[in-house]
C-alpha cells in the first residue's frame, strides 16, 4: 500500500499482523502451557477426535489439521516465552484486539484516498438494492465475494442461510430491508461444505439446545425430499444436493412471507413492469470462489414466479451484475494466487464471533480489513443479543463450542436506525415492534442519563454506546461462554477466553472505537460472577427505585404519524 503513495504516516508495525497469525500463537501458547497434546478449548462428545470444527464442517476437516495449527503456534510462541518482554506486549495486543483496530486505520485511509466524500454519503443514509440472507460461516463473506461495497447489501447472516417466520430476528430485518428501505432484491445464499446443513445429517442427539433446535429446520428440509437424497450413496453428493435444496426451499420461505406478498401485491396493483422484490438463490462454491443460480420455482408453487427469466429483464431487475462482480473476484484472486481457494476451503478455524447490525453500511469484514475465514458472523437490526433469540444463540454456540473462538465482539454504529426508531413512542408492527421492545428497555436502563442530554444526535450517539455495552453484558451472562471462560482460566490462560469486546464504527470517519467494555473475571479458581459495575460503565443502577421503568417518556421525541413512519425513521432513501 505504501508503495502505491496511499499510506504516508501509518506506521509499518501495521502491515505485520493477521488475524490468523494471532490467532495461532494464542492457541500455541495455551497448548504449550497446559495441553500440547489437545489444545486448548475441549470440545463437546460429539466434536471430539475431529478438530475444533470439525463436528459441523466434518466434510471440510483436515485429519490433524487442529495440531498442525498449534505446532505452528508452539513454535512461535515458545520463541515469545523465552523473551518475557515480547510475550508481555504480544498478550496485551491479542487481549485488545489490536490488529483490528489498525487494519480499520488503514482500510480508513484507502477509502479516503479512493474518494474523499466516501465516509460522508455514508453517514447521510443507506439505500441499498439487496437483502442478502447468507451463512455465518468466515469462509463466505458477503459484500466481498459479490464485489459489492458499503452500502450496497443490506445484510442478514446466521447458521445454513435459514429462514422461519417464527424467527423474529430475521422477519424484524426483512420487514426493514422491504418496507423501509425498498430493496427490490432478495438473495438467499448458500456455500458448498456447509458445516451447518452437514450437521444436520447427524443423530437428532448430538447437539444440545439451542443447536439442536435450529438444525431441526434443516432436517425438515431433507424430511421433504428425502427420496432423492436417500438416493445418494455419494457423502459429497448428497451434502452438495442438500446445499441447493436448502436454499430453494428458503427461497420458498421468503416469498410466502406476509411482507413479501403484501409488497408483491402492492406492485401488481400499482401496475408495475416487475414484481418485487425479486427472490434469488444462489450457492457459492468455496473451492473455486463461483457463484452459481438455483432455480428455485418448483412446479408445487402455486403461482408462477420464474425468476430464471432475468435474462429477459432490465438489468435493474436481475442478479447478472453480482454474479459478474463474483466471476472477476474469484478470477483475480486465482490470478495473485492459484491454491487460493483450495487454502480457504480447509481453513474452517474462524477466531473472532462478530455480532453487528445488520445495516448495509457496516460489513465487518472490509471495516477490520479481515479477509474470508477470519471472522464467523451474525448480523441483525441494532446487534441485538438476546437470550430467547435462538438464531443468534445457535451461532453463538457454533462460534464456542465448534470453532473455539478466541473473542467475540459486539459492534453498534453511528446513526443506527434500529436505535433511533427506539427513541419513538411511535407504534411499529410485529415482528420490528418486538424487536425494538429490546432496545427501548436498554433506553429505561439508562434513562437518567439520556433524558439528561437535550441534543438528539448526542443522544442517539450515547444509546448506541449503551447498547453495545448492554449487549456484551448479555453475552457475558450466557451461561456458555462463562463455561468457557471457567475452562480456559482453570487451564492456565492469562486472561478469560473467549474475550468480550464492545465496538462502535462511526459512520462519518470509517474509524472503530473500542468501549473498553470489562471482562468479569473470575477468581483464581474459577468461581464466575458476572459483574455488573454500572458505576465504572456511566450507567444507572437498574436497582434505582426512582426509576420509573414503565413509562418512559424520551425528551423531545414527539409522535408526528405520517403515513410511513418507518422511511421517516430509520432515513430509508
Amino acid at each position: 500500500a505504501e508503495k502505491k503513495g496511499g499510506c504516508k504516516g501509518v506506521p509499518p508495525k501495521m502491515f505485520m499482523t493477521s488475524v490468523a497469525k494471532s490467532a495461532a500463537l494464542l492457541a500455541g501458547l495455551m497448548a504449550a502451557t497446559i495441553e500440547p497434546a489437545s489444545g486448548f478449548a475441549t470440545a463437546p462428545a460429539a466434536m471430539s477426535g475431529m478438530g475444533r470444527a470439525s463436528a459441523f464442517a466434518g466434510v471440510s476437516a483436515r485429519p490433524g489439521g487442529a495440531q498442525k495449527g498449534a505446532s505452528l503456534g508452539l513454535r512461535m510462541a515458545g520463541e515469545l516465552s523465552a523473551d518475557p518482554e515480547k510475550l508481555g506486549p504480544f498478550l496485551e495486543s491479542e487481549k485488545k484486539l489490536d490488529h483490528v483496530f489498525r487494519n480499520n486505520k488503514m482500510w480508513v485511509v484507502e477509502q479516503t484516498r479512493n474518494d474523499p466524500e466516501f465516509f460522508q454519503r455514508m453517514a447521510s443514509g443507506q439505500s441499498p438494492k439487496f437483502l442478502w440472507i447468507g451463512c455465518s460461516d468466515a469462509r463466505v463473506p458477503a459484500n466481498e465475494i459479490v464485489g459489492c461495497g458499503p452500502g450496497e447489501l443490506f445484510v442478514h447472516r446466521n447458521i445454513a442461510n435459514v429462514v422461519m417466520n417464527t424467527d423474529n430476528s430475521l422477519m424484524s430485518g426483512m420487514t426493514y430491508a422491504v418496507d423501509v428501505l425498498g430493496v427490490e432484491h432478495i438473495v438467499v445464499c448458500g456455500h458448498s461444505k456447509c458445516g451447518g446443513v452437514a450437521a444436520s445429517l447427524s443423530g437428532p442427539k448430538e447437539f444440545s439446545p439451542p443447536l439442536e433446535g435450529w438444525l431441526s429446520a434443516l432436517r425438515m428440509v431433507y424430511r421433504h425430499h428425502r427420496t432423492e437424497l436417500d438416493q445418494i450413496t455419494d457423502a459429497d453428493a448428497k451434502l452438495e444436493r442438500f446445499v441447493d435444496l436448502n436454499v430453494i426451499e428458503q427461497c420458498k420461505n421468503v416469498y410466502r412471507t406476509a411482507i413479501v406478498q403484501q409488497r408483491l401485491a402492492d406492485n401488481e396493483a400499482e401496475g408495475k413492469p416487475f414484481a418485487t422484490p425479486r427472490i434469488h438463490g444462489c450457492v457459492y462454491d468455496i473451492a473455486t470462489g463461483y457463484l452459481k443460480r438455483v432455480n428455485w420455482v418448483t412446479p408445487d408453487m402455486d403461482d408462477k414466479y420464474d425468476m430464471f427469466e432475468d435474462e429477459n429483464q432490465s438489468l435493474r431487475f436481475n442478479l447478472q451484475n453480482l454474479i459478474s462482480n463474483n466471476a472477476k473476484w474469484a478470477a483475480s484472486k486465482l490470478e495473485k494466487n492459484p491454491g487460493y481457494f483450495e487454502k480457504l476451503q480447509a481453513n474452517d478455524q474462524a477466531s473472532i464471533f462478530w455480532v453487528g447490525c445488520a445495516d448495509s453500511r457496516v460489513p465487518s469484514n472490509e471495516i477490520s480489513g479481515s479477509a474470508p475465514g477470519e471472522i464467523f458472523t451474525h448480523r441483525n437490526i441494532a446487534n441485538v443479543v438476546m437470550q430467547t433469540d435462538q438464531n443468534l444463540q445457535s451461532g453463538l454456540q457454533y462460534a464456542v463450542d465448534a470453532l473455539g473462538v478466541e473473542h467475540i465482539v459486539v459492534c453498534g454504529h453511528s446513526n443506527c436506525g434500529g436505535i433511533a426508531a427506539s427513541l419513538t413512542p411511535t407504534a411499529f408492527s410485529p415482528p420490528l415492534e418486538g424487536w425494538l421492545h429490546h432496545l427501548a428497555n436498554v433506553y429505561r436502563l439508562h434513562e437518567k442519563e439520556l433524558n439528561a442530554i437535550t441534543d438528539e444526535k448526542t443522544k442517539l450517539r450515547r444509546l448506541v454506546e449503551l447498547n453495545v455495552l448492554e449487549q456484551c453484558n448479555n453475552i457475558a451472562a450466557s451461561a456458555l461462554v462463562q463455561q468457557k471462560q471457567r475452562e480456559s482460566l482453570a487451564r492456565g490462560a492469562p486472561f478469560p477466553v473467549p474475550r468480550i469486546h464492545g465496538y462502535v464504527y462511526d459512520l462519518e470517519t470509517g474509524m472503530l472505537e473500542d468501549l473498553d467494555w470489562s471482562d468479569e473475571i473470575s477468581d483464581s479458581i474459577g468461581n464466575f460472577k458476572v459483574r455488573n459495575d454500572y458505576a465504572a460503565m456511566g450507567m444507572a443502577d437498574p436497582a434505582d427505585a426512582a426509576k420509573k421503568m414503565f413509562n418512559r417518556k424520551p425528551a423531545g421525541m414527539d409522535s408526528t404519524g405520517g403515513a410511513s413512519p418507518l422511511k421517516r425513521i430509520f432515513g430509508g432513501k
